[in-house]
């Protein structure tokens, strides 16, 4: 395992090791746990309460509905969310998955569950 002192702020031009790990808020990858927590204290791009308590209420609606979990079983799906969380050229890269109907499908769902949430939310 790579030690801190290897780490850059582009990880890992020194230890040269594969990052493990990207910081939700700003996306830095980190090749080890250790530089991942260090830097989530300094991140300046960290969400507040407010942000935090929005997003864990749509989750815990989205997870309610029986029509995204299966779509979020199909592995073809599940891949295209892995490479769109890995690739540096995020918006270049969703341009070819709104091409596929399985994404359409899922971002389709995923947007009506947002609009549900808006228009029962007081």
């Amino acid at each position: 395992m790579a030690s801190l002192s290897c780490c850059t702020a582009l990880c890992c031009v020194i230890c040269l090791e594969k990052p493990k790990y990207r910081c939700p808020a700003c996306r830095v990858p980190h090749c080890s746990l250790p530089r991942f927590q260090k830097h989530k204290e300094q991140c300046k791009r960290a969400t507040g309460p407010v942000e935090k308590k929005i997003r864990s209420a749509l989750t815990a609606k989205s997870w309610e509905s029986a029509v995204l979990r299966s779509l979020m079983l199909n592995p073809l799906l599940r891949q295209l969310m892995v490479d769109l969380d890995q690739v540096d050229d995020k918006a270049k890269l969703m341009q070819a998955c709104m091409q596929e109907p399985l994404f359409v499908e899922f971002v389709d769902c995923c947007l009506s569950i947002v609009e549900l949430s808006q228009n029962t939310d007081p």
